[in-house]
């Protein structure tokens, strides 16, 4: 009781947000939202190559292609959080925006991430073109072009090439409706995704600030609980 009694202030706060933090990692929708985010770099390269125009083999050198850039981005964000959470230990005024804006901190450091993450795909690509695709003999080159067109010339290939033609000859308006679709999914899915996040974080503080104020409340009757125990044993 004592110790509840004196308390601070920062002690109680830690304690309501270490609270509200088990509460949203432990939560079914937070292992689903993990899921999403483990599957989101697959679903996304599948996607993107399922709704390219083309042959079996263009569509997995496209999906192929974007995997690789998700990789690049996956590991620019990655450094990237690493470092703000070093900025954010070493600077007071970051920890206060983050402890009393934790809405504002989530979003703008999401947006950051996201840029950061898109700007190093554009350099390391940019970088691979200029210092190590020249570096790669010509042989490995066609070695890796060679596995896509006998990908297009193998019996799977060929079923699978020829029944896309066949579905796209026949139903003309509904493939592009499925083109268009699969164009889509992934972006309205990520922004429902980040929306998810964004109510979570909001949820996160209510429920922190509410344990707060009853921490609050309880450090206030200790308080006046010991106070009438001194007055009774003087």
């Amino acid at each position: 009781m004592q110790e509840l009694a004196l308390a601070t202030d920062s002690q109680l706060r830690n304690i309501a947000r270490t609270k509200a933090n088990y509460e949203y990692i432990s939560s079914p929708k937070r292992k689903t939202e993990t899921n999403f985010a483990l599957m989101l770099p697959v679903m996304d390269s599948f996607l993107l190559g399922a709704g390219t125009k083309g042959s079996l083999g263009q569509k997995i050198a496209t999906g192929g292609n974007q995997l690789k850039d998700w990789g690049i981005f996956l590991a620019v964000t990655h450094l990237y959080s690493k470092a703000v959470n070093k900025l954010v230990e070493k600077s007071q005024t970051l920890q206060n925006f983050k402890e009393n804006s934790p809405t504002a901190f989530g979003v703008a450091n999401i947006v950051t991430g996201l840029a950061a993450g898109i700007s190093g795909i554009h350099y390391v690509n940019k970088g691979f073109q200029k210092f190590v695709s020249p570096l790669i003999p010509k042989g490995v080159k066609n070695a890796a072009k060679g596995i896509f067109e006998a990908t297009d010339s193998s019996s799977l290939g060929k079923t699978i090439n020829n029944g896309m033609k066949t579905f796209t000859k026949k139903y003309p308006k509904l493939s592009k409706t499925v083109n268009k679709a699969v164009k889509w999914a992934m972006p309205v899915l990520c922004l429902g995704f980040l929306a998810s996040m964004a109510i979570d974080a909001v949820k996160a503080k209510a429920s922190e600030n509410e344990t707060f104020n009853e921490l609050s409340d309880a450090r206030l009757a200790a308080a006046q609980q010991l106070a009438v125990q001194k007055q009774g044993e003087s």
